[in-house]
């Protein structure tokens, strides 16, 4: 098999992932409002690779045309052609799907009102509407020779066609101002109208030109910030501009409705400067992600309740008495994240604490863990945190908190260049010596934490503590290390130092194990698995007769199931009411097991441009417990699929009923 050929294209296996995500508006067994829950999540991620993804694509068949070379690793002059390909059939999967949704949401009583005229019966509150709140937000503007407009990424917008005069004028569609939809209830029934419809209806009547055809659109741009290598000066403040000028960058794509006529497609197309490759005809309504904020709560239409579980926890003693006496394993959504609260908190105020250190990567917007370092720091505590400033989409609200820890007295460490701290981590020092660690899969941001599916590890072990002030050590110093074995590490997978060696030593252990007799099985769970010698050495282990098992919930790049190659490798994803995300790696052999838990994917982004750490679980009761779990998601045969050689997801075909997140709370509550 020629080497490209034995990895799958990350752009098509990721937008398979997003067509599961997909999918799940269409299973019988998903509750109605969280189906419309899944189409928002849906049309929110293809908006996202369209401003992050589809410029890489666009530029490379440009590059490719251009150049000589005939190979660049995971691109290829097809792939723009095959996404767009894929994307369109998503997008018919979509309207099926939402127009099951709609004729089941009539049956509840719920109209909502779809490519069709606003009822009678609610005109004059429609009415009402659009002359009391949203005409204050319109703006028209006639398209002439004075002409000055730009379009704002992802707003909303219509092109007013005058099919008298060929006048053409644009207005606003002002969903960012008012919200989407207007909701009244009349005669029993709950009737939900599109903004958008709103507008079309009493516009013209405002204006007096009934001769108006209106054609939605919107131009999504480009998402990366244009940095330098190096930085000089307020790096906080550099990172700020480049965010505002976001919004202003080069159109990857313009969605418009069919039927646009040709020649104001063309002046469209002048006036905005838009490449033909980014013209792309959608549906009638754009920027459905706004269906995250339908307006029905109906608990019957939506998943059950679920209280997390508190964690047994003694309110007599510190909660550093406690790590001191054992490990503490905090699995979220199921149990609650007020221990990591804790944490901080009573590390803020308590009298023995000397020092704090935490790395910060997406900040609360509320957050609560900023506001206790602050308080720290102004309590007279030595409180110094690393905040990642390129966290893309969060980078605005991540200098509001740096800003704010840093007029309280917190010593801010900002971005490296070309290196990103991934890595979740806190490391507290108190006054007799004694050292406790936070070790986390996933953001230290109790919003996240009710929907994020993480692992959270506090422990007082020196082996560990040791170690994670070694790294708070380096982190000030704003670099790479200067070669992997700067910093010793024994216990801790570090990115930049050992996490890549060491997990092809664990791989090449278990290939051993197996050549000489034994029994080997590597079980991981990522959120996505890219990077090509990582992939290269489990398809090795596979050949040697070592059994895996992958749970990765997007991107996969590995082919599973090939002969010869693979055939010891089973893949599975699982998407349901929670977001997959803590990675679990576990390498089991006749000797014993060795299990850790950490931050990192296996992307050439995480192995090769961030700082990342993995920790080993110690505790053996922590250590079945983690087993259990992956072992449960693992044998998930209803919001879990398994993924083929060519990336696609394939429905378990006997299904027993397991849904492992279900199944996942009663094991920790009980």
């Amino acid at each position: 098999m020629r080497k490209k050929d034995l990895y799958i294209n990350r752009d098509i296996s990721w937008l398979s992932f997003n067509e599961r995500v997909l999918d799940e508006a269409g299973r019988q067994e998903v509750p109605l409002l969280e189906k419309l829950q899944f189409l928002a999540i849906f049309s929110s991620n293809l908006d996202e690779f369209y401003r992050v993804r589809m410029p890489v694509l666009m530029a490379w068949k440009k590059i490719k045309k251009k150049s000589t070379e005939q190979e660049v690793p995971d691109l290829d002059i097809g792939t723009y052609k095959k996404a767009s390909k894929i994307i369109h059939k998503q997008q018919e999967k979509f309207g099926i799907y939402l127009s099951s949704i709609i004729q089941k949401l009539r049956e509840e009583n719920i109209l909502l009102i779809y490519n069709q005229q606003i009822p009678i019966e609610i005109r004059t509150a429609a009415a009402n509407y659009f002359f009391t709140t949203i005409a204050s937000y319109l703006r028209i503007i006639k398209v002439d020779v004075e002409f000055s407009f730009f379009p704002i990424n992802n707003r909303l917008y219509f092109a007013l066609v005058d099919s008298q005069t060929t006048d053409l004028f644009i207005v606003n569609i002002p969903s960012d101002a008012i919200g989407r939809f207007f909701s009244y209830h009349f005669a029993g029934k709950q009737y939900i109208v599109l903004i958008d419809d709103i507008i079309k209806l009493f516009l013209p009547g405002v204006i007096k030109n009934k001769d108006l055809d209106f054609y939605s659109f919107k131009v999504t741009r480009d998402a990366e910030l244009n940095l330098q290598d190096e930085f000089e000066g307020d790096i906080a403040q550099k990172i700020e501009q480049e965010v505002n000028k976001r919004d202003l960058g080069y159109a990857t794509r313009f969605l418009h409705q069919p039927g646009l006529p040709q020649q104001f497609m063309a002046r469209l197309a002048a006036l905005f400067d838009l490449r033909k490759s980014s013209i792309v005809e959608g549906g009638y309504y754009h920027n459905l992600k706004d269906f995250f904020s339908f307006p029905v709560k109906q608990d019957h239409l939506s998943f059950p309740r679920q209280q997390q579980i508190e964690i047994q926890q003694d309110f007599e003693h510190s909660i550093f008495e406690q790590i001191d006496q054992k490990d503490i394993l905090v699995c979220t959504p199921y149990e609650s994240f007020d221990p990591i609260l804790r944490f901080f908190n009573e590390a803020a105020i308590h009298p023995e604490v000397t020092e704090i250190h935490t790395t910060l990567y997406r900040i609360a917007s509320d957050s609560h863990i900023a506001q206790a370092l602050a308080t720290a720091a102004k309590n007279g505590k030595k409180v110094s945190v690393f905040v990642e400033l390129k966290a893309r989409f969060d980078e605005a609200n991540n200098i509001h908190w740096a800003r704010f820890m840093k007029e309280q007295g917190v010593k801010i460490t900002y971005s490296i260049p070309n290196l990103k701290v991934h890595a979740k981590i806190a490391f507290i020092r108190r006054k007799n010596g004694q050292e406790s660690a936070l070790f986390g899969t996933g953001n230290l941001n109790e919003k996240t934490a009710k929907i994020y599916t993480d692992y959270f590890l506090m422990t007082s072990r020196r082996l560990l503590t040791a170690e994670l002030g070694s790294l708070f050590g380096f982190l000030p110093d704003r670099r790479k290390p200067s070669h992997a074995a700067e910093i010793p590490f024994q216990q801790l997978l570090v990115a930049q130092f050992n996490l890549r060696q060491t997990f092809m030593a664990l791989i090449d252990r278990a290939i051993q194990q197996t050549q000489t007799g034994g029994a080997a099985i590597i079980k991981i769970k990522l959120n996505n698995l890219e990077e090509e010698s990582l992939i290269n050495k489990l398809y090795e282990a596979s050949q040697a007769g070592v059994r895996i098992q992958l749970l990765v919930r997007g991107i996969c790049r590995l082919k599973p199931g090939v002969q010869g190659i693979s055939e010891n490798i089973q893949i599975k994803r699982i998407v349901g009411r929670y977001l997959e995300h803590g990675r679990i790696f576990i390498f089991q052999n006749e000797v014993g097991t060795q299990l850790y838990l950490g931050s990192s994917d296996w992307m050439n982004r995480n192995i090769y441009r961030r700082i990342e750490v993995c920790f080993p679980i110690m505790d053996p009761a922590l250590s079945t417990k983690i087993l259990t779990l992956f072992d449960l998601q693992f044998a998930d045969d209803t919001e879990a699929t398994f993924l083929d050689e060519r990336g696609q997801n394939l429905p378990i075909e006997t299904r027993t009923g397991n849904i492992s997140q279900q199944q996942i709370f009663d094991y920790l509550k009980h």
